[in-house]
């Protein structure tokens, strides 16, 4: 009978959340891999056997949140109405960041310090792809206008980026209906400051 492996995905995943939640907290310097592993009822051996050391963990953390958002952004439907898509774009963004806060402070947080993520820079990169051909689209379509395609994507990401760290940081007495109008009006203006009219 072979044995089973101890060191699998499910493992991985495990480490990768509470390495997130930790650093998202208490920040980069507070990581021990020696409290990981005996949190997640493991050994440092399946760390450095899944991941090749601390360094490696947090790059792998890094790739994995952008990973996680960039699959969010794709499952989104082409409709084949930029603006339409643009919406739902934007709703998604909010939506993974709000269930994922802990992997959206890793991505965008500062957190991870000066561990060198150069080499994962395109995942974050590709996870704008979905926003960059919804608004290639529009301009196509010469319902966008203005600035070029890559000008007004980024714009538009600033701004539902702006909304949901600004809801994610600031303690709010509003409930989620009044949250989520709050930032329809915000991703709805910056889509109308584009729009031809």
């Amino acid at each position: 009978m072979a044995r089973p492996r101890i060191h699998d995905e499910q493992l991985r995943t495990r480490l990768l959340e509470s390495a997130a939640e930790t650093v998202a907290h208490q920040g980069v310097d507070s990581l021990s891999l020696r409290k990981l592993a005996a949190a997640q009822g493991t050994s440092t051996t399946a760390i450095y056997s899944l991941f090749g050391g601390r360094t490696e963990l947090l790059v792998a953390l890094f790739a994995t949140s952008f990973a996680s958002f960039g699959d969010s952004q794709r499952r989104v439907p082409v409709t084949g109405d930029p603006e339409v898509d643009l919406r739902e774009l934007a709703v998604a963004y909010r939506t993974w960041a709000l269930a994922n806060p802990h992997l959206y402070t890793v991505m965008f947080g500062g957190v991870l310090g000066s561990i060198d993520v150069a080499d994962e820079a395109h995942r974050a990169d590709a996870a704008m792809d979905p926003l960059r051909a919804a608004v290639s689209s529009a301009v196509a379509a010469g319902t966008m206008a203005g600035a070029s395609v890559e000008l007004i994507s980024h714009s538009f990401w600033a701004i539902v980026h702006g909304l949901v760290s600004l809801e994610l940081a600031m303690p709010s007495t509003a409930d989620d209906e009044t949250r989520r109008a709050m930032f329809d009006a915000g991703a709805e203006c910056v889509l109308r400051g584009w729009t031809r009219q």
